[in-house]
């Protein structure tokens, strides 16, 4: 095959494996094949030429890559899906330009210290998070997803980068090919995998248990409390509404405590209602919570007085002495979600079991604030949490990380979407699709504070 041949063969291979390098088509292989491929490519080619073909490329991946997990019209959407594009074609500029001026061992590290850089200003200054990280197809490589407990997803990130320099650099330069690069990475994703391997062998089985319930949302409930009133101001309607809303979750979970959940945590806007009755609904919830011995935590929407004022999206806590622990609102609000973001403090409440914390959805794509979790000793954090079709279970998986970078378990209770549980090391120990399985509750069984082991499904 001729080089020009090979090139545009690279070209279209990289463009074809990038379709499969993130967002909800990601897999493994995709994101550690694209770059090296694209590379390849843009370092045989006339500088421009290969940064706006980057731009293109990545524009169409992007497009499909995130098609209907960005809940926009279409116009916008091509509109984010470009910029994505030449955002991401920023690396393969900078090591168009960079590597060829650098010794062969530095050059290769242009490409991957650039778009680590990239991903992190972009999870720290935009309101995404650490969507689009290509660390979050790696799950499945799990010795791999161990280095997160050590650097978090971003030493990932410049390990995916850092092959695809090198492999570009042995496809593309003339002999001598470099040497000690390859040696180098080949060192280091070992003691990478070892450690990983290592890591995977900690047995949680000797730690205290707590049965622990995950609700999802039931077929007989509503997504919203209000269908069937006609007026906002038709409170009467409104909160009876309400309370038949609660009154199912309060029925399936004393199911739970029936059976020994001593931790219960509903999805996100489990609880829906005027902030009018709001004071009943909580005086409901520490009475269940004493009379039925069990920490309670419940996402809850609140529809304010004023039908212009942002609503409430929080979760509360409970406990068996019948009190009002913590109240958490949303820090992150999804990008248009009318709602009154809270300060991103993550609560806490001591229980025998641990001491646990809350956070709500997308927070927890947010690791600043799940390294604030671990900083406060959290042992068991609970995310009430709302999906949809486009982003399960992709949403839900990632909350893994979360686990793996701060060492607590996790229970993601979620309406639609999938609900997960994981231990202290990432491993999904329970996974329910509300979209394959509809309704009720979830038992396991989670250790404190070392991480959760699963029972039954209720």
């Amino acid at each position: 095959m001729s080089n020009s041949a090979w090139r545009w063969a690279a070209l279209a291979g990289g463009a074809l494996a990038a379709c499969f390098s993130n967002g909800i088509t990601g897999t493994v292989w995709g994101a550690w094949l694209a770059p090296a491929l694209l590379l390849a490519f843009v370092m045989t080619t006339r500088a421009w030429i290969g940064v706006l073909v980057m731009a293109g490329v990545w524009s169409v991946a992007g497009y499909i890559m995130f098609r209907g997990a960005l809940p926009m019209p279409e116009a916008e959407y091509i509109a984010v899906s470009v910029i994505g594009g030449l955002l991401s074609a920023v690396p393969y500029a900078l090591h168009r330009v960079a590597a060829p001026q650098l010794d062969r061992f530095t050059g290769t590290l242009v490409f991957p210290t650039a778009a680590t850089a990239l991903t992190f200003i972009a999870a720290s200054g935009t309101p995404f998070g650490t969507w689009g990280n290509e660390a979050y197809t790696q799950l499945d490589f799990a010795p791999l997803a161990q280095l997160a407990s050590v650097i978090g997803i971003w030493g990932i990130t410049f390990l995916i980068g850092w092959c695809a320099s090198i492999l570009a650099a042995l496809l593309t330069s003339p002999s001598p090919r470099p040497a000690l690069a390859p040696v180098l990475f080949a060192l280091c994703l070992i003691g990478v995998l070892g450690y990983g391997l290592l890591r995977q062998q900690m047995s949680f089985d000797d730690a205290p248990k707590v049965r622990v319930a995950a609700l999802s949302n039931p077929a007989d409930v509503t997504d919203k409390f209000f269908e069937g009133c006609n007026d906002r101001a038709d409170l009467g309607c409104r909160s009876q509404k309400a309370r038949g809303r609660w009154g199912k979750l309060f029925e399936r979970s004393r199911k739970a405590a029936r059976e020994g959940a001593k931790i219960i945590v509903w999805y996100e806007s489990a609880a829906q209602y005027d902030k009018p009755i709001e004071e009943e609904f909580i005086a409901e919830a520490k009475a269940f919570a004493r009379d039925n011995g069990v920490y309670l935590i419940i996402g809850a929407a609140v529809a304010p007085q004023d039908p212009n004022a942002p609503f409430e999206n929080k979760a509360m806590a409970f406990t068996p002495e019948g009190g009002l622990a913590f109240t958490y609102h949303k820090a992150k609000p999804v990008p248009g979600e009318p709602i009154r973001a809270g300060d991103g403090v993550i609560p806490t409440l001591d229980t025998p079991h641990g001491r646990v914390g809350a956070m709500v959805c997308f927070d927890a794509d947010f690791p600043e604030l799940s390294r604030q979790a671990a900083a406060r000793g959290i042992d068991i954090l609970a995310v009430p949490s709302n999906d949809w079709p486009e982003i399960t279970p992709l949403h839900g998986e990632m909350v893994r990380f979360r686990a793996i970078e701060s060492g607590f378990s996790i229970v993601r209770a979620t309406s639609n979407g999938l609900s997960i549980i994981t231990d202290p090391i990432g491993r999904a120990l329970k996974r329910v699709n509300s979209f394959e399985n509809r309704g009720g509750h979830r038992d396991r069984r989670c250790p404190c504070p070392a991480g959760c082991d699963p029972l039954r499904t209720g």
